[in-house]
Protein backbone atom coordinates (compact mmCIF):
# COMPACT_ATOMS: atom_id res chain seq x y z
CA UNK A 1 0.00 0.00 0.00
CA UNK A 2 1.06 3.41 -0.61
CA UNK A 3 0.12 6.97 -0.65
CA UNK A 4 0.16 9.13 -3.10
CA UNK A 5 0.30 12.45 -2.49
CA UNK A 6 -1.26 15.24 -5.09
CA UNK A 7 -3.18 18.21 -5.61
CA UNK A 8 -6.72 18.29 -7.35
CA UNK A 9 -8.39 21.75 -7.24
CA UNK A 10 -12.08 20.31 -7.68
CA UNK A 11 -11.31 18.42 -4.10
CA UNK A 12 -9.78 21.85 -2.52
CA UNK A 13 -13.41 23.02 -3.28
CA UNK A 14 -15.37 20.41 -1.98
CA UNK A 15 -13.02 19.97 1.18
CA UNK A 16 -13.71 23.87 1.90
CA UNK A 17 -16.93 24.44 1.09
CA UNK A 18 -18.47 21.09 2.92
CA UNK A 19 -15.97 20.91 5.92
CA UNK A 20 -14.81 24.09 6.42
CA UNK A 21 -17.66 24.91 8.57
CA UNK A 22 -18.14 21.87 10.32
CA UNK A 23 -18.01 18.42 10.69
CA UNK A 24 -18.93 15.04 12.83
CA UNK A 25 -16.36 15.94 15.81
CA UNK A 26 -16.33 19.63 15.38
CA UNK A 27 -19.42 22.15 15.05
CA UNK A 28 -16.70 24.85 14.57
CA UNK A 29 -15.60 26.87 11.14
CA UNK A 30 -11.55 26.31 10.18
CA UNK A 31 -10.08 29.84 9.89
CA UNK A 32 -10.04 29.17 6.12
CA UNK A 33 -13.39 28.69 6.17
CA UNK A 34 -14.02 32.08 8.38
CA UNK A 35 -12.06 34.23 5.91
CA UNK A 36 -14.05 32.80 3.26
CA UNK A 37 -17.57 33.76 4.38
CA UNK A 38 -15.89 36.82 5.62
CA UNK A 39 -15.14 37.85 2.16
CA UNK A 40 -17.66 36.08 -0.55
CA UNK A 41 -20.57 35.65 2.62
CA UNK A 42 -22.61 32.74 4.10
CA UNK A 43 -23.03 29.98 2.31
CA UNK A 44 -20.18 30.80 -1.02
CA UNK A 45 -20.92 29.39 -4.69
CA UNK A 46 -18.31 27.46 -6.09
CA UNK A 47 -16.76 29.91 -7.90
CA UNK A 48 -16.67 32.23 -4.87
CA UNK A 49 -14.28 29.23 -3.19
CA UNK A 50 -12.03 28.42 -6.10
CA UNK A 51 -11.25 32.33 -6.23
CA UNK A 52 -10.25 31.98 -2.41
CA UNK A 53 -8.32 29.25 -2.34
CA UNK A 54 -6.36 31.25 -5.31
CA UNK A 55 -6.08 33.90 -3.20
CA UNK A 56 -5.42 32.16 0.25
CA UNK A 57 -2.23 29.97 -2.04
CA UNK A 58 -0.98 33.60 -3.32
CA UNK A 59 -1.04 35.19 -0.24
CA UNK A 60 0.46 32.52 2.00
CA UNK A 61 3.03 31.86 -1.07
CA UNK A 62 2.60 28.53 -0.81
CA UNK A 63 4.18 25.97 -3.59
CA UNK A 64 2.18 23.36 -4.22
CA UNK A 65 4.26 21.03 -5.80
CA UNK A 66 7.27 21.91 -3.01
CA UNK A 67 4.12 20.56 -0.53
CA UNK A 68 3.75 17.16 -2.83
CA UNK A 69 7.53 16.47 -2.50
CA UNK A 70 7.83 17.40 1.02
CA UNK A 71 5.33 15.54 2.56
CA UNK A 72 5.93 12.50 0.55
CA UNK A 73 9.69 12.84 1.43
CA UNK A 74 8.40 12.90 5.30
CA UNK A 75 5.88 10.25 4.96
CA UNK A 76 8.48 7.87 3.08
CA UNK A 77 10.64 8.21 6.23
CA UNK A 78 8.42 6.26 8.22
CA UNK A 79 5.75 4.85 5.77
CA UNK A 80 7.62 1.08 5.71
CA UNK A 81 7.96 0.91 9.76
CA UNK A 82 4.52 2.23 10.36
CA UNK A 83 2.97 -0.51 8.25
CA UNK A 84 4.27 -2.99 9.68
CA UNK A 85 3.62 -2.60 13.20
CA UNK A 86 -0.08 -1.13 12.20
CA UNK A 87 -0.51 -4.49 10.51
CA UNK A 88 0.62 -6.76 13.32
CA UNK A 89 -1.39 -4.68 15.78
CA UNK A 90 -4.50 -4.95 13.48
CA UNK A 91 -3.86 -8.24 11.97
CA UNK A 92 -4.58 -6.92 8.15
CA UNK A 93 -3.44 -4.81 5.43
CA UNK A 94 -4.59 -2.05 3.64
CA UNK A 95 -5.94 -3.46 0.05
CA UNK A 96 -5.34 -0.18 -2.29
CA UNK A 97 -2.95 2.37 -2.63
CA UNK A 98 -4.46 5.49 -1.35
CA UNK A 99 -4.68 9.48 -2.58
CA UNK A 100 -3.51 11.94 -0.34
CA UNK A 101 -5.32 15.47 -0.97
CA UNK A 102 -3.61 18.52 -0.71
CA UNK A 103 -6.00 21.55 1.20
CA UNK A 104 -5.78 25.00 2.22
CA UNK A 105 -8.82 23.83 4.65
CA UNK A 106 -7.02 23.00 8.25
CA UNK A 107 -9.61 19.80 8.29
CA UNK A 108 -9.33 17.28 7.12
CA UNK A 109 -11.58 14.24 6.24
CA UNK A 110 -11.35 11.16 4.97
CA UNK A 111 -13.25 8.55 2.38
CA UNK A 112 -12.38 4.82 2.99
CA UNK A 113 -14.74 3.79 0.30
CA UNK A 114 -13.11 6.01 -2.60
CA UNK A 115 -9.41 5.21 -0.91
CA UNK A 116 -8.86 9.24 -0.24
CA UNK A 117 -8.23 11.39 2.72
CA UNK A 118 -6.80 14.97 2.89
CA UNK A 119 -3.67 16.89 4.34
CA UNK A 120 -3.74 20.23 5.32
CA UNK A 121 -1.37 22.66 3.42
CA UNK A 122 -0.63 24.47 6.34
CA UNK A 123 1.24 21.17 7.71
CA UNK A 124 4.81 21.26 7.79
CA UNK A 125 5.09 17.39 7.83
CA UNK A 126 2.43 14.62 6.71
CA UNK A 127 3.23 12.11 8.93
CA UNK A 128 1.01 13.07 11.71
CA UNK A 129 -2.04 13.71 9.70
CA UNK A 130 -1.60 10.27 7.69
CA UNK A 131 -0.66 7.99 10.52
CA UNK A 132 -4.03 9.32 11.95
CA UNK A 133 -6.19 9.05 9.03
CA UNK A 134 -4.70 5.29 8.19
CA UNK A 135 -5.18 4.43 11.67
CA UNK A 136 -9.11 4.94 11.00
CA UNK A 137 -8.54 2.95 7.86
CA UNK A 138 -6.82 -0.15 9.55
CA UNK A 139 -10.07 -0.07 11.67
CA UNK A 140 -12.27 -0.84 8.80
CA UNK A 141 -10.53 -3.60 7.29
CA UNK A 142 -9.01 -5.07 10.52
CA UNK A 143 -12.17 -4.70 12.49
CA UNK A 144 -14.56 -4.82 10.38
CA UNK A 145 -16.37 -2.98 8.00
CA UNK A 146 -19.91 -3.89 9.28
CA UNK A 147 -18.98 -2.33 13.04
CA UNK A 148 -20.60 1.47 12.24
CA UNK A 149 -23.91 -0.14 11.20
CA UNK A 150 -23.67 -2.51 14.51
CA UNK A 151 -22.51 0.49 16.69
CA UNK A 152 -24.75 3.61 14.93
CA UNK A 153 -22.15 6.19 13.45
CA UNK A 154 -21.95 7.94 17.01
CA UNK A 155 -20.59 5.64 18.60
CA UNK A 156 -18.14 4.18 16.10
CA UNK A 157 -16.89 7.61 15.53
CA UNK A 158 -16.48 8.18 19.17
CA UNK A 159 -14.41 4.66 19.27
CA UNK A 160 -12.54 4.96 16.27
CA UNK A 161 -11.21 8.17 16.90
CA UNK A 162 -10.39 7.41 20.68
CA UNK A 163 -8.71 4.48 18.99
CA UNK A 164 -6.12 6.77 17.60
CA UNK A 165 -4.60 7.71 21.18
CA UNK A 166 -2.85 4.21 20.51
CA UNK A 167 -0.46 5.81 17.93
CA UNK A 168 1.29 7.80 21.01
CA UNK A 169 2.03 4.14 22.28
CA UNK A 170 2.66 2.02 19.68
CA UNK A 171 4.18 5.13 17.08
CA UNK A 172 5.54 7.85 19.16
CA UNK A 173 8.82 7.31 18.42
CA UNK A 174 7.54 8.24 14.35
CA UNK A 175 6.25 11.35 14.59
CA UNK A 176 8.42 14.71 14.80
CA UNK A 177 9.43 15.76 17.47
CA UNK A 178 7.26 17.26 20.45
CA UNK A 179 4.18 16.07 18.22
CA UNK A 180 1.63 13.37 19.08
CA UNK A 181 -2.15 12.53 18.65
CA UNK A 182 -3.99 15.30 20.27
CA UNK A 183 -7.68 14.00 19.95
CA UNK A 184 -10.81 16.17 20.18
CA UNK A 185 -11.76 17.19 23.45
CA UNK A 186 -14.88 15.01 23.84
CA UNK A 187 -13.08 11.72 23.35
CA UNK A 188 -10.10 12.87 26.02
CA UNK A 189 -11.62 10.40 28.77
CA UNK A 190 -12.62 7.44 26.12
CA UNK A 191 -8.71 7.71 25.04
CA UNK A 192 -6.92 7.53 28.36
CA UNK A 193 -9.47 3.94 28.96
CA UNK A 194 -8.35 2.80 26.16
CA UNK A 195 -4.48 3.99 26.61
CA UNK A 196 -5.16 1.91 30.11
CA UNK A 197 -7.16 -0.76 28.82
CA UNK A 198 -4.16 -0.94 25.91
CA UNK A 199 -1.22 -1.56 28.87
CA UNK A 200 -2.66 -5.00 30.41
CA UNK A 201 -4.10 -6.25 26.88
CA UNK A 202 -3.01 -5.74 23.70
CA UNK A 203 -5.20 -7.57 21.81
CA UNK A 204 -7.06 -5.06 19.57
CA UNK A 205 -10.14 -6.86 18.72
CA UNK A 206 -10.51 -7.37 22.65
CA UNK A 207 -10.28 -3.75 23.17
CA UNK A 208 -12.67 -2.82 20.58
CA UNK A 209 -14.90 -5.58 21.71
CA UNK A 210 -14.60 -4.48 25.40
CA UNK A 211 -15.35 -0.57 24.64
CA UNK A 212 -18.32 -1.28 22.02
CA UNK A 213 -20.21 -3.14 24.43
CA UNK A 214 -19.59 0.21 26.94
CA UNK A 215 -22.68 2.43 27.40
Amino acid sequence: MKVNFTYDRSKDVWCLRNKGKSSNNSANPTEQYKQLVAEYGESPIREAVEAFINEFVAKEEIDIDEKIKIFGADWAEVSSEFQTRAEAIFQTKLPLDITAYLTVNSRCPYNIEKNFFFVSLQETQARRVVMHELWHFYTWYGLGADQEDKLGKEKYNNIKEALTALLNVECEDLFPKDMKDTGYPQHQELRQNIIEYWKNDKDIKSLWNYFRSQT
